[in-house]
């Protein structure tokens, strides 16, 4: 049986960015809230397409970082998309 490998959910710098714009915009609890939730989500949709449940996890950590660091780059630089 062969895995499946997903597009990286890292490089999806548009999903990326616009999820730290709306991080940024609320409660450091509210947004910790809100990256939970968007994190479960993409965690739901990749176990429906039946990844491998050690890629999932992968995935899923490397978009939190890249959100994270996203998030990171708008606090400094808040007039830049």
């Amino acid at each position: 049986m062969a895995d499946i490998v997903p597009f990286p959910l890292a490089r999806r710098r548009a999903f990326i960015d616009r999820h730290a714009r709306f991080i940024a915009a609320m409660s450091p609890d509210a947004g910790e809230r809100y990256l939970d939730r968007q994190l479960r989500i993409q965690f739901e949709n990749l176990q429906r397409r039946g990844i491998a449940p050690r890629i999932i996890d992968r995935e899923v950590i490397a978009l939190d970082a890249a959100i994270r660091a996203a998030l990171g780059r708008a606090a400094f630089m808040p007039g830049r998309r």
